[in-house]
């Protein structure tokens, strides 16, 4: 009796455990999802993290895909590459354990992810990289085999087209994706019509076993009278729809083309900015610190769009002693430099390939700040470091006032705060990091060193 009683209270117990996660991931999600209505971004990103090992934990890999694709999106959203990319990693590994734990593949979880990565790679300016995971996408719809997911890949790769200009294919795929619509709702309608016609023949054999008389030929007459309405409302149900359809579709190839009429046309604004500026800065006294800041505001946009338009265009590389060329790099640091600081490089005396002048512009604009930001008696230091066989990192590190955490989203974003120019039109980070992109790499802040402030360059030469 003992043995039975434990045995019952044992089962309690691991009930109320299951139930209790349970109500944890959903309350997690629930608070996530609220947070991110109230645009609290960071606060739904951990919720949202933390619901997805809680779902994952349990085994409800849906739920857990959905949060991790939900996170990794507001990673992408800040800029945060290398952090979305782990969050994608982590959400296939769970999967993965769910398809080892049920004996079966399930490519309809794995296709959110690879989705997920598309969109990331065509905003950092990949394209290949984009389209290597978009034919992972369609080997991934073949496997599902479902009707709604080979909609959506059509709609995944008219984006794709279109993002990158390529209008001709984008039309082909909107075509395509109208032909695979009409052929379903006809399919449908064959579907509505042969059960319609099977309803139809068990009711006239009902009849003619009953009465072979002049009723059942009337009752034959009626009902091919009301398979011809049911059929025409049938006809007209689909006609409706796909006319809805075809207004859809235009409607949205009018909206892309519209953004990307006016993202021309923003781009050759910006760029026709300093031209138009030059003529009144001409008829003022260089001398003036705002003049110079106007001057150095116009260059600045410039180089900006520039850089905005060319990111599918990565930097030429050449092979550099990165101890000769960090050194290099710090000597002009120290030649300017009038406060009393610790300036020094820890590089190895190693070849690797780099992007000479666009990584000294990075590296001399992060130094000169660090500089500015850290008082008597500090240290600026700039290293580097390889991680792994394809990584390497240039890292700027001070022990400065650091930056506050309300700063630190907009870092890397230009133009998120009116500004005093005189004390810096806040440009300087943005153009680095569209640099890092096109010297294959990412600029981000290490948000965990709390001692100053520390900006890693990561690069895959």
């Amino acid at each position: 009796m003992k043995k039975i009683l434990l045995i019952g209270l044992v089962s309690a117990l691991c009930f109320c455990g299951y139930g209790h996660a349970q109500n944890r991931a959903a309350d997690l999600m629930k608070q996530a999802q609220e947070s991110l209505d109230k645009h609290a971004y960071v606060t739904a990103r951990y919720f949202f993290l933390q619901a997805f090992s809680a779902y994952a934990e349990e085994g409800d890999y849906d739920r857990a895909v959905a949060c991790g694709v939900q996170a990794c999106g507001l990673y992408h959203r800040e800029n945060y590459y290398k952090e979305a990319f782990e969050v994608l990693n982590r959400a296939e590994q769970a999967v993965a354990a769910g398809e080892q734990k049920g004996g079966a593949p399930m490519p309809a979880l794995r296709y959110p992810i690879v989705k997920e990565r598309v969109r990331i790679y065509l905003n950092v300016g990949k394209p290949g990289n984009a389209k290597t995971q978009l034919d992972l996408l369609e080997s991934l719809v073949k496997k599902a085999d479902t009707d709604s997911l080979k909609t959506d890949l059509l709609y995944t790769q008219a984006a794709y087209y279109y993002t990158l200009r390529q209008n001709e294919k984008g039309d082909g795929v909107v075509r395509r994706l109208i032909g695979e619509s009409c052929r379903r709702q006809a399919e449908e309608a064959q579907t509505r019509y042969d059960t319609l016609k099977q309803q139809y023949d068990t009711s006239l054999r009902t009849i003619e076993e009953k009465d072979r008389s002049l009723a059942a030929k009337q009752y034959f007459i009626v009902g091919l009278c009301v398979l011809s309405v049911l059929l025409a409302a049938a006809l007209v149900g689909a006609a409706a729809i796909l006319l809805h359809f075809f207004v859809r579709s235009r409607r949205q190839k009018k909206a892309i083309a519209l953004a990307n009429e006016h993202n021309e046309l923003k781009t050759r604004f910006i760029q026709n900015i300093s031209a138009q500026m030059e003529p009144t800065l001409a008829t003022m006294d260089d001398r003036q610190p705002g003049v110079q800041a106007l001057r150095g505001f116009a260059q600045h946009i410039q180089e900006l769009s520039e850089l905005e338009q060319s990111l599918s265009e990565p930097y030429e590389a050449e092979e550099k002693n990165v101890n000769i060329f960090c050194e290099a790099v710090m000597d002009k640091i120290r030649q300017a430099n009038t406060k009393d600081l610790v300036l020094a490089v820890n590089a190895p005396k190693l070849n690797v390939r780099l992007c000479p002048e666009p990584l000294e512009h990075v590296l001399l604009h992060l130094l000169e700040n660090a500089v500015h930001h850290t008082p008597e008696g500090g240290k600026v230091t700039l290293e580097f470091r390889k991680r792994g066989a394809h990584v390497q990192q240039f890292i700027v590190t001070d022990t400065g006032c650091g930056i506050p955490e309300e700063q630190r989203g907009c870092l890397f974003k230009p133009f998120s705060e009116i500004k005093d120019l005189t004390q810096g039109d806040g440009l300087g980070l943005p153009i680095c990091s569209l640099m890092a992109i096109r010297m294959k790499g990412t600029l981000t802040l290490d948000e965990s060193y709390i001692k100053g402030a520390r900006f890693v360059l990561e690069q895959r030469p």
